[in-house]
C-alpha cells in the first residue's frame, strides 16, 4: 500500500489505539496514576513546545530557505524536536512515547532510516527508478563541457557589403 493510504489508516486507527493505550496503562498502574500521567505529559509537551519551540521553528525555517524541502529530515535535531514536542502535546500515551523517542538520538537516527526505508520501498514498488545514480555537486566542484558530438556552425568567411547592393 502507498505512504498516503498507511497514514489514513493511522490516523483513523490512532484515536482506538490511544484509547486502550490508555486502559492498558491504567489497569497496570491504576486509574488516578495513569490520568496524572495522561495529563502531565501534555503539559511538559506543551512546556517544551514554548521553550525551544521558537528556536527550533527559527532553526527549521532557516535550513527551509537555504536548503529547500530537503532540509525536512527526520535525523535533523530542529524536525524531530518540534515533532516530537507536538506528539508530547497530543494526547494519549502512544504518540508520548513516539515524542520521547525522537529526543533520544539513537532512536531518531533509526525513525529516519526507517522512515527513508519505506519510503524508498514504496518508490520501487510504483515504479520510480531509484536515485542512486545522482551525485550532487556543489558549483565549484564542476564545469560544463562542450558537446563535441554536435557540428558546430562556422563563420561565413565572406566580407560582409558595406551599403546598398546595386540591381
Amino acid at each position: 500500500m502507498s505512504l498516503v493510504k498507511w497514514t489514513f489508516i493511522a490516523l483513523i486507527g490512532l484515536p482506538a489505539a490511544e484509547i486502550v493505550g490508555f486502559f492498558v496503562v491504567a489497569a497496570l498502574i491504576g486509574w488516578l496514576w495513569a490520568g496524572i500521567a495522561f495529563l502531565a505529559t501534555s503539559v511538559l509537551g506543551v512546556i517544551l513546545l514554548r521553550r525551544s519551540g521558537r528556536r527550533d521553528l527559527t532553526r527549521l525555517v532557516h535550513s527551509l530557505r537555504n536548503d529547500g524541502i530537503s532540509a525536512l529530515r527526520l535525523d535533523s535535531p530542529a524536525a524531530a524536536t518540534m515533532l516530537g514536542t507536538i506528539l508530547l502535546v497530543l494526547p494519549g500515551f502512544i504518540t508520548d512515547v513516539l515524542g520521547a523517542a525522537l529526543f533520544v538520538p539513537a532512536l531518531r537516527r533509526w525513525a529516519a532510516a526507517a522512515l527513508a526505508h519505506a519510503v524508498q520501498e514504496s518508490s520501487n514498488r510504483r515504479g520510480h527508478a531509484p536515485r542512486d545514480h545522482v551525485i550532487d555537486l556543489e558549483p565549484g566542484e564542476w564545469h560544463r563541457v562542450p558537446d563535441r558530438s554536435r557540428p558546430r556552425r562556422r563563420k561565413s568567411t565572406r566580407p560582409k557589403s558595406k551599403g546598398k547592393a546595386k540591381t
